[in-house]
This record gives structure tokens, C-alpha cells and sequence, in this order.
């Protein structure tokens, strides 16, 4: 189904967003700000009787037991325009799945289609007015706005700063180091909002007595959430300001060219050994082990933390990481290339998140050249294990898991013309194992899939080639192909590997499966669900 999608340029979003929200010439302070809106989608948008597509957020996918993302066809039956919402009825939907018959859902989650049953209906005008309400609560609003004062006019202290902010990301004016802590900071502010929001609910529910909520329970969550907001907000306030953010950019270029300066002094890679603690012999122990598998001239330090050890490495060093459960916030500087590397069992040497980390994966890699070895990699409580953007990464005799399993965990996502190589792997209570998008590459060799919703998801176009691979007790299928090229009039196939072997981008040599809940391979259709790039660059 096709959607209407639009490419508004600066000086568009900043008139129509202008017109909307203060065209009475009023203050407009951010308690006001949804009214505002309620009056403008009163006016403009058809009120009953129009199909989208209602493309279901991670949370209510992760209530309903099905996978992120997924799409369905909706009627609006009721909009509900003073909470920007909607009541629908799914009329379709792709996978076997079980959803309500009925819905409230998020008008910005809502995407009205090209046909409708009813032509008399103004549909461009519709689809205008959402687009304008999801780039404004996607990418201006924040977390902290509603707390300013109501005093304070919101549209002239934000609108025009924060769409500016928006289009200097989109162009790449900004940095990208920059632009990673602004969207790092949104996503936090989003997350703690939310983790806000369930602990109210949880006081008002009456679900803990309440000395719990008095002492240290609730009570000290809301307090230490709130203060950690009203610090992402002193941040961004900062980064919202031209001025400042040419500052941070001149700062980030100053220490890249002494980055490179040091490159082009040194001729030999640091290598950093992570210890959290042990006898005396046990550590020398670990050190002649180290020596043994690295090269002699190499320039070695002992450090006590992983995570500080990422962020104060450089690109293209290793980092050999002693047993324990390591707490990291990203690969720091080797998400541009370099090793991270188990010396004791991978069992035994774990990396998750620190803290209330909001990043979209625990480790993003974007280099040339990344080797993850002898690891283990919880998910934990974000969406992915690993991201491969660009180059080349290659995994070795690791485990990625999901100690608490979910549907829309994913294991190894790689991104279009990034290449993976994996080799003796375990990939375990995963949502999706692998996601291979269009033009991405993996090579697997002797890896295991066991006890996940699924296994592979791979889009058209890209390539996979796996050897001595098993797929074991999945929920649903050992692969699931997303395809327009493989299909022709029907809207999907099931069956075993064989259903594979038309499909040249595809090769499996000596893989197995077994006990897969609905079977070993499907073919389906992609959802023509294409979206413009330009909302990209502040996409959290």
C-alpha cells in the first residue's frame, strides 16, 4: 500500500509550524502546546472513516508478543482530537498474529494510504496535517518541555532554534560526534519519561504500601529521574545554541587532528588488558596467556574498567578483557575498528549495559575493520546486541542472548552494505537472531540458533552465505525472507530450505533445523512502507 510521504525545507516547517501554534498572536507557553494542536487537527483532519497504516511502536509489539517492527492495515472508526489520538479497527494483517479487533492508538503513528473506499474524503490534507503533527512531536518537542514555565513562550524560545537544530544534523553542519550525544541525549529523556510515567502509574495504582514508596522504593526512582532529566535538559539547552555547538565542533576537529597527528607518529597499535581483580597468580597467569597470542613490540596498559578503557582508547587498538560482567556504554573509540577480545571463557565474560542505558544496541560498530571475540553479549534491555553500519566486523566464538526474552530483541543487525563474518557463534532467547538488510553481506560458519522467535530475517538483495550452521526451537521459522522479488501474486511461502535454493543471494551449504514451531523458511512480502530519509538525522 502506498502512503503519502513528504520533503518540507526549512523555511516550509518552520511557516506551517509557526501558523499552527501561535497564529492568535498569543503566548503559547508548553502547557499549551497540545491544545494548540487539538484545535488545528479539529479543523483539518477527516474525523472518521479512513484507512492507514499503523505502523505498532516497540512497547505495544513487546506487549502483544510480535515482532518489531510490524505494520497493519487500519480504519479510523473515532479520532480523539484533545489526546492526538485515535480509535481503529486493524482490517489487515500480514503475519498469523493476534491482535485486538479494536484500538487506541497514537495519530502519529498513523500513515493514511493512497486508496481509499471513500474518494470524497480530503486525504492530502489529512495525510499534511499528521505529517506536521509527528515532525513536531518526534523531533521538537522534548521530554522536559512540559515542566517550563507558563510564563515562558514556548514557540519563540524553541521552534525556530530546534528546527534549525534539526536541518544542521540533516545537512551534517553538525558533527557527528555532536549529533550522536544530541540524539543519545533525546532517546535518555524519552526513556526516562516513560520510566516516569509507569512509576506514577504505579503510586496511583496503590501496587506498593506505602513505606515502600517513602522509603527508597518509588519515591527515590522519581527523584533520581527527575534530577537526571532536568541535567539532559541543561545539556541540550547548550547544544540548541548555534553558538555553542560551533565551539563543541571546533573543540572535536582540534582533538581529531591530534588523533591523527599521533597516527601518523606511531607506527604500532596499544593494546589495553581488563582486569577486575584477582590473586596475584592468577593474573600473572592471565598475562602469559596475553603474551602469548600478541605481538611483543605492542605498547600494553592494565585497566580496571571496560568501560573507561573504550573511551579512552583509540581506533584500531586492542582490548583483551579478563572474566567478569562488564558494564559498557558503546565501543567508545573502537566502534571505528579494533578488537575486543575473551582471554577466560565466554561464559564467563560477559558484556551489558551500564546503568539506565538508552542506546538502540550495546555495541555499534561503524569501522573498516572490528573483530568480537570470545565473548558473551547480553542484550539486556535494549533492542539490539549489535549494529554493523559500515566495513567489515567479524564475530568469533561468542554468544549473543537475551537473558530476558523478548520478541523484539534482536541479536545482529546489518545495516545496507555493511559485511559480517561469524564463525562458531551461539545465538540464544533472542527475538530475531540476524537481520540482514538490502545490500548487506554475512558469511556464517558453524554457528547455532536456538530458542528464539526466529532466527534470520534477510531483505531482498541482500547476501548470505552459511555453512555447518543449526537453527533449533524457534517459535516461528528458521529464516524469514522479506521479498517482492520472490513471490509474484501470492503473499507468501512456507516450507524447508528448498524453497531457498531459487534464490541466488542465498546459500546454505550442510544447515540443519529442527523443532521450529511454524517451520523452517518463509517467504513474504515486504511492506511497501517506505518512508522519505529526511526525518533521518535526529531519529532516536
Amino acid at each position: 500500500m502506498e502512503i503519502y510521504t513528504f520533503d518540507k525545507s526549512l523555511q516550509e516547517r518552520l511557516v506551517e509550524l509557526t501558523e499552527i501554534l501561535s497564529s492568535r498572536g498569543e503566548i503559547v507557553p508548553a502547557s499549551q502546546i497540545q491544545a494548540e494542536w487539538s484545535y488545528h487537527i479539529e479543523l483539518v483532519l477527516e474525523p472518521v472513516g479512513w484507512q492507514a497504516l499503523w505502523r505498532i511502536p516497540r512497547l505495544v509489539c513487546e506487549d502483544f508478543h510480535i515482532h518489531y517492527p510490524t505494520i497493519v492495515v487500519v480504519e479510523v472508526e473515532q479520532v480523539d482530537f484533545c489526546n492526538l489520538s485515535a480509535l481503529v479497527k486493524i482490517t489487515a494483517v500480514q503475519d498469523e498474529i493476534q491482535l485486538p479487533e479494536k484500538y487506541d492508538v497514537a495519530l502519529i503513528e498513523l500513515y493514511p494510504t493512497h486508496n481509499q473506499e471513500n474518494t470524497a474524503l480530503d486525504m492530502v490534507g489529512t495525510a499534511s496535517c499528521l505529517d506536521q503533527l509527528r515532525f513536531f512531536y518526534k523531533y521538537l518537542w522534548m521530554p522536559w518541555d512540559i515542566d517550563d514555565d507558563d510564563n515562558v513562550d514556548w514557540v519563540s524560545v524553541h521552534l525556530e532554534t530546534r528546527i534549525r537544530l534539526f536541518f544542521d544534523m540533516k545537512r551534517l553542519v553538525v558533527s557527528k560526534e555532536t549529533s550522536d550525544i544530541i540524539r543519545g541525549l533525546i532517546r535518555e529523556g524519552r526513556e526516562i519519561e516513560e520510566k516516569i510515567s509507569r512509576l506514577e502509574d504505579t503510586i496511583s495504582e496503590g501496587e506498593e504500601s506505602e513505606s515502600d514508596i517513602v522509603d527508597g522504593g518509588t519515591a527515590c526512582q522519581l527523584m533520581k529521574l527527575h534530577f537526571r532529566l532536568q541535567q539532559i535538559k541543561r545539556e541540550m539547552e547548550v547544544l540548541e545554541n548555534p553558538a555553542m555547538r560551533e565551539i563543541l565542533t571546533n573543540q572535536t576537529s582540534s582533538l581529531d587532528d591530534k588523533i591523527e597527528k599521533r597516527k601518523s607518529t606511531e607506527t604500532c597499535k596499544e593494546g589495553y588488558f581488563v582486569w577486575l581483580g584477582g590473586t596475584l597468580e592468577e593474573m600473572k597467569a592471565k598475562i602469559n596467556k596475553v603474551q602469548a597470542s600478541l605481538s611483543p613490540e605492542l605498547f600494553f596498559k592494565i585497566s580496571g574498567s571496560l568501560f573507561e578503557t573504550l573511551h579512552m582508547c583509540d581506533t584500531g587498538d586492542i582490548i583483551i578483557v579478563g572474566k567478569g560482567t562488564h558494564r559498557i556504554k558503546g565501543a567508545g573509540r573502537l566502534e571505528d575498528g579494533g578488537t575486543i577480545k575473551g582471554i577466560d571463557s565466554l561464559e564467563h565474560t560477559i558484556l551489558n549495559m551500564k546503568d539506565t542505558e538508552t542506546a538502540p544496541s550495546l555495541l555499534d560498530f561503524s569501522g573498516s575493520e572490528v573483530l568480537l571475540e570470545n565473548i558473551t553479549v547480553d542484550v539486556g534491555d535494549l533492542r539490539a546486541a549489535v549494529i554493523v553500519r559500515v566495513g567489515t566486523t567479524k564475530i568469533v566464538n561468542c554468544k549473543i542472548c537475551a537473558l530476558n526474552q523478548s520478541m523484539v530483541k534482536l541479536g545482529v543487525v546489518v545495516l545496507p552494505d555493511a559485511k559480517l563474518i561469524i564463525e562458531n557463534t551461539l545465538f540464544d532467547s533472542l527475538g530475531t537472531g540476524l537481520v540482514i538488510y538490502s545490500n548487506g553481506e554475512v558469511f556464517m560458519n558453524n554457528c547455532n540458533f536456538t530458542n528464539c522467535a526466529e532466527g534470520i530475517q534477510i531483505h531482498d538483495n541482500a547476501k548470505l552465505t552459511a555453512k555447518n550452521c543449526s537453527f533449533t526451537h524457534f517459535k516461528e521459522y528458521a529464516i524469514r525472507l522479506e521479498t517482492q522479488k520472490y513471490l509474484n501474486d501470492t503473499k507468501r511461502k512456507c516450507g524447508s530450505f528448498e524453497l531457498l535454493e531459487k534464490v541466488p543471494e542465498i546459500s546454505l551449504y550442510g544447515c540443519k533445523s529442527e523443532g521450529n514451531g511454524k517451520g523452517d523458511v518463509i517467504l513474504k512480502q515486504t511492506t511497501s512502507f517506505v518512508l522519505r530519509k529526511q526525518d533521518d538525522s535526529m531519529e532516536t
